[in-house]
């Protein structure tokens, strides 16, 4: 059993003590520059607690476009190395004009649900 926190737990800390005690004191000329920071930390807390779920809508979504199975097996790194692999290969495809004719449909779905992964850790809130 783990008695520390762990990389998502210390993110959170993080983010926590740095919104609740740091921003607070922070000289207006250097706010948004904090603001940034603490934006960051968010976005790596959210990153870190929701990549495999991400990763999997991504997967799922390309796996549509290429007519593969997701495998839901993967997780972490293999998982990430799928997703970046299956995106290189479309956004080749893209750039040969592989869609223009036919698949944009489907193309247009996959990537709306890859925008929708990628939000729901950026930036949650642009999801409604």
């Amino acid at each position: 059993m783990r008695a520390n926190p762990d990389a998502r737990g210390l993110l959170e800390i993080a983010a926590t003590t740095f919104r609740a005690d740091v921003l607070p004191h922070v000289a207006p000329e250097a706010r948004f520059a904090a603001l940034m920071v603490a934006n960051a930390l968010e976005i790596a807390e959210r990153e870190l607690k929701g990549l495999d779920a991400a990763g999997h809508s991504m997967l799922g979504a390309l796996s549509l476009l290429y007519g593969e199975d997701a495998d839901d097996a993967l997780s972490g790194e293999d998982l990430r190395k799928r997703v970046e692999a299956l995106q290189h290969r479309l956004c080749i495809e893209i750039a040969a004009g592989d869609f223009d004719n036919e698949g944009q449909d489907v193309l247009m779905d996959s990537l709306e649900a890859i925008v929708e992964a990628r939000l729901g850790i950026s930036n949650p809130k642009a999801l409604g």
